[in-house]
């Protein structure tokens, strides 16, 4: 347990803290002093104000005061677990009250009043860890899940390469017999019967090159990474998609500066396009002024490159949110999409060492927010560059 405020602060990142108090100089009380230990306040007064807040700032933990006028902290809590969106988030509930309806509150902590800002800091980081602790056996096991498909899909991707390598042979092989084996005779027909060839071997190919990005995203063969400036890729994509984009909404570039990256500009450019891609469908058709999809570019305190895409569309519904990087995974319309963009784009971003998140609200947009870590530039590169 820590001893004092300053242990705490220095063993654990930065948090934001939604406080939902209606005393105005304890509200403001607590909030210098959580501030002056490097805790993110965000102060309201009122309980449904509070809910609306949650939406927008995606608190660590909500510190609730339970005597509120208008709505209290037992309604507070009755609204927030109906919202699937906020229901997980942890509560810490004050009262003054010595009374064990107070005490029983449906909260993850309860604290009396009077309390020190040491307690309360106390009491946030032990709700944050035990939070994390009930999320850790999902997270390993979606982790799992993940290592056994990339290695089934590199089994596949090998059984269906020996009957297409022959293919490929074969069909290269007949095409250069057709001249010789119709010389004089119908000409026509060779023609008829080079296209079909042609077509077929085309075809093959094709299925060469998904099972070769299938491999690759798999993860068994790793290729050396080099260093990438991601502003490269990102341009890339955003080229490309630039005219769809501009028929179904606005697009916003907010680029801030970024550091390098290790890894394979390439591959990065396929994540962006998945991401946009995915982004413009969310977005629905006919009214571009309605709609916006933001791009933007940060260093986040922590040093790594981080890559926004945000859209103004219909949401993803939270029971879809932990699935939605599983392959095969869709929610459109069978025969509008394979499920494999977003497993692809978890594939690439992991082994590059990063990371990809998500964030989402029915009827207000989502957020794919690509976190890669820092290339360091070491002496020999300096000496270089």
């Amino acid at each position: 347990m820590p001893t004092n405020a300053r242990q705490v602060t220095e063993a654990t990142p930065r948090r934001r803290i939604l406080l939902i108090e209606d005393d105005g100089d304890l509200r403001e009380a607590l909030t210098d002093a959580l501030t002056a230990r490097d805790v993110d306040v965000i102060a309201v007064d009122d309980g449904r104000e509070g809910l609306r807040r949650m939406k927008e700032v995606a608190p660590d933990v909500v510190v609730l005061d339970l005597m509120m006028p208008g709505m209290d902290g037992w309604q507070f809590r009755i609204e927030q677990k109906r919202d699937p969106v906020l229901a997980g988030t942890p509560v810490i509930a004050m009262s003054a009250s010595h009374s064990a309806v107070a005490k029983a509150v449906d909260a993850d902590r309860f604290l009396q009043k009077p309390c020190s800002a040491t307690a309360l800091l106390e009491a946030i980081e032990e709700v944050v860890a035990a939070r994390q602790a009930r999320a850790e056996p999902v997270r390993a096991a979606q982790k799992d899940r993940m290592a056994a498909l990339g290695t089934l899909a590199a089994g596949m991707a090998h059984e269906i390469n020996n009957p297409l390598t022959y293919m490929l042979i074969h069909l290269d092989h007949a095409l250069r017999l057709i001249p010789v084996a119709t010389a004089g005779n119908d000409r026509a027909q060779a023609k008829h019967l080079e296209t079909l060839l042609s077509g077929a071997l085309e075809g093959a190919q094709r299925i060469r090159d998904i099972t070769r990005r299938i491999k690759t995203f798999s993860r068994t063969e790793e290729e050396p990474h080099t260093p990438v400036d991601v502003n490269g890729p990102l341009d890339s994509a955003l080229g490309l998609m630039g005219n769809e984009l501009r028929h179904r909404a606005k697009l916003v570039r907010d680029a801030g500066p970024m550091p390098w990256v290790l890894g394979d500009d390439g591959k990065l450019a396929q994540v962006f396009l998945n991401l946009l891609g995915n982004a413009l469908q969310a977005v629905p058709e006919g009214d571009p002024l309605a709609h916006e999809i933001r791009v933007a570019t940060s260093t986040d305190p922590q040093g790594r490159a981080v890559i926004e895409f945000s859209d103004t569309g219909a949401g993803i519904a939270p029971h879809h949110l932990s699935h939605i990087f599983e392959p095969f995974f869709t929610t459109k319309p069978i025969g509008e999409g394979t499920g494999l963009g977003l497993w692809i784009s978890h594939g690439i971003v992991t082994s590059m060492g990063g990371e990809i998140e998500v964030k989402s609200s029915i009827g207000q947009g989502t957020t794919f927010r690509v976190k890669l870590p820092a290339y360091q530039l070491h002496a020999e590169d300096r000496a270089h560059g």
